[in-house]
């Protein structure tokens, strides 16, 4: 207890510091503001390369400033702020993030740019009427294809003619497409968040997998957590079994745990991935044209809720789905052998995304024309 009112005191006065910092550097500069937010800690250093990249064309021209809740980023114009006291900044002309946020600085328009490639489910279904007024609150936001528009209008029932949304690319993937790293010795198993979607994460049949793995190839398997989960497995106290399904991982030969904040050596190592329905799995596969086993053990209940997703319908045309253990076992004897017979219809879903590799410069010139009342 004593722990956590110290960590409250001491992150409230380091903000407070951050906040009359931003404060003067904005009176004191004479160009117009761009405040970028990363609002969830724990996703922060995965995205801050690829974002700081974004603005690096808007930095001649205007004052760009980050902020953010993590201790360990030390980077120029980068600040620790906490997310009370964005409402209070003065002056700044367009705010901008790449999650979701609920305060924003005063008289600034807003910009959400979509973390996703994919319409995957923000939320659970009971969260996704206040995820759809939190979005409200934006005045554009920044999708990757025309198709994701078209499904983000239907699905959020977005009809307010206050927000624009707009197909921008996906800038993430362009910014990694230029690393070339592939050697495909290893198997990657990456699920999505379990504490957002319980009733279909693969979590509860991780070792079942793992032993189908080494049952059928000699390849070595790297378990990659979703970020907002890697506290939650790395948590040395649990006891319980159910609390850290985990626990005999470290124990098996050959199994990795990968925590690492930049994914893209992991992804272009790889042979094929297994998740559940994490968003990362077209990323995955447009960036590497590697294939993925779903594994979907709820599959009928899942259709009924998201059969309208792009997400959905994809699935099989950048690899397979196994609703059961038997299946996935199938598949994985599949794709030991071979996977390349994906790339075709992997790289035809991929050339539908929009302005593939341009999306930086798209969003530079739709930000510079935002900021001064052009666009």
């Amino acid at each position: 207890m004593e722990f956590k009112i110290i960590s409250k005191s001491y992150n409230f006065i380091k903000s407070f510091v951050s906040f009359v910092e931003i404060n003067r550097l904005i009176r004191k500069s004479s160009k117009k503001t761009i405040f970028f937010y990363f609002p969830r800690r724990e996703l922060t250093l995965k995205d801050i390369k690829y974002i700081n990249n974004l603005f690096n064309d808007l930095k001649k021209k205007y004052l760009i400033i980050f902020g953010h809740k993590h201790f360990k980023i030390r980077l120029k114009n980068f600040y620790f702020l906490n997310e009370i006291f964005i409402k209070y900044l003065k002056n700044t002309d367009l705010f901008v993030s790449n999650y979701i946020c609920d305060l924003f600085p005063n008289n600034t328009k807003k910009i959400y740019i979509h973390h996703s490639l994919y319409d995957t489910p923000l939320t659970g279904k009971k969260n996704e009427k206040s995820t759809i007024q939190r979005l409200k609150k934006y005045d554009y936001i920044f999708l990757s294809s025309k198709k994701v528009v078209k499904s983000f209008k239907k699905i959020f029932k977005i009809n307010d003619k206050n927000i624009r949304i707009i197909s921008t690319g996906y800038p993430r993937l362009d910014y990694l497409d230029k690393l070339k790293v592939r050697n495909k010795k290893t198997i990657l198993i990456a699920p999505a968040n379990i504490h957002a979607y319980p009733e279909y994460s693969m979590i509860n049949s991780i070792n079942e997998i793992l032993k189908i793995i080494r049952k059928n190839t000699k390849h070595k398997v790297v378990f990659r957590p979703h970020p907002a989960n890697r506290e939650y497995f790395l948590d040395k106290s649990r006891t319980s079994f159910k609390e850290n399904i985990l626990s005999e991982i470290p124990f098996l030969n050959d199994v990795i745990i990968d925590v690492s904040e930049d994914y893209s050596k992991t992804y272009k190592n790889s042979a094929f991935m297994i998740t559940d329905l994490s968003s990362t799995a077209f990323t995955y596969s447009f960036l590497t044209f590697n294939p993925v086993i779903f594994y979907s053990q709820n599959e009928n209940i899942f259709e009924k809720k998201y059969k309208r997703l792009n997400h959905f319908k994809d699935r099989k045309k950048v690899g397979e789905i196994a609703s059961n253990i038997e299946e996935l076992n199938k598949y994985i004897k599949k794709f030991v052998k071979k996977t390349h017979n994906y790339r075709k219809s992997i790289k035809l879903l991929r050339n539908k995304i929009d302005y593939l590799g341009k999306s930086k410069s798209l969003i530079t010139n739709i930000m510079d024309k935002i900021i001064n009342d052009k666009y």
